[in-house]
């Protein structure tokens, strides 16, 4: 069976998969506890791609309909999908924090150009006084409608240029910033805080005032530690997981 056999309604091919599987789990095909069949075996079944597959398994694993377990495979942990579901960023490196970029959208709400006061010049960790480009948006899954975190983005002013590409749709923050900024970023900086929601986002994202959420606050820097950009993320805590991997690397055999 290949999914090009399923009726075609538009939605991506991972998407096509992951619906099948998602109702093959709920009609007991793969019974909670078990593992779905390896990834040779249902790329060819399907006809896909093993990328295509592991994007339709992402998202069963957003809808907590399965797990991923290193060295063991894709375990089925339940037989419908969570709610509400609840996004979940798997970062441990540039290269997987620009993936997640590329997995959403990007709604801008506003721009305006300011000069940082004190106050947010010790949240952007620069000198009062410095210009900069402020961005106002949100950032979507992929396929829903339901903001995920409502985000303020602070940019050099030579990177203006970036606005009309966000308007055209292009999520990818970090390469609109390479490419109107004329300068690579090489490091990354990640702060995650406890915080109580403020009105402002609160209305944007539509939740209560004052109700738990998640402040993480993220500094790209090009060469020589040159901060290029920062940004002010806010999300409601039932919607988004981050989720960190840190392992031990072998120690050098002494000489």
């Amino acid at each position: 069976m290949s999914i090009d056999s399923l009726a075609a309604d538009g939605a991506p091919r991972y998407q096509q998969l992951s619906a099948v599987l998602a109702r093959e789990i709920r009609d007991g095909r793969h019974p909670v506890g078990s593992l779905l069949p390896p990834e040779p075996q249902l790329c060819e079944r399907f006809g896909v791609s093993r990328h295509t597959l592991r994007e339709a398994v992402r998202k069963l694993c957003e809808q907590g309909l399965v797990t991923r377990h290193q060295g063991i495979g894709t375990r089925v942990q339940a037989a419908r999908a969570a709610a509400p579901q609840r996004y979940l960023a798997s970062l441990g490196s540039l290269q997987e924090l620009m993936q997640y970029t590329q997995q959403t959208r990007l709604k801008r709400l506003s721009h305006r150009t300011l000069q940082a006061d004190a106050a947010l010049a010790r949240q952007l960790r620069c000198e009062p006084g410095q210009a900069w480009l402020e961005i106002e948006a949100c950032r979507y899954p992929a396929d829903g409608e339901q903001p995920l975190v409502h985000m303020h983005i602070y940019v050099l002013p030579e990177a203006a240029g970036m606005l009309a590409d966000l308007d055209d749709g292009n999520a990818w923050v970090f390469g609109l910033l390479e490419k109107h900024g004329g300068e690579r970023i090489v490091e990354a900086q990640q702060v995650v805080g406890a915080v109580a929601m403020p009105a402002a986002s609160a209305r944007v994202l539509g939740v209560k005032p004052r109700t738990p959420g998640l402040l993480v606050r993220r500094y790209y820097m090009g060469r020589d530690s040159r901060l290029l950009s920062v940004s002010l993320n806010l999300y409601p805590a039932e919607r988004f997981e981050l989720a960190t991997h840190w392992r031990l690397e072998s120690e050098a055999t002494p000489p």
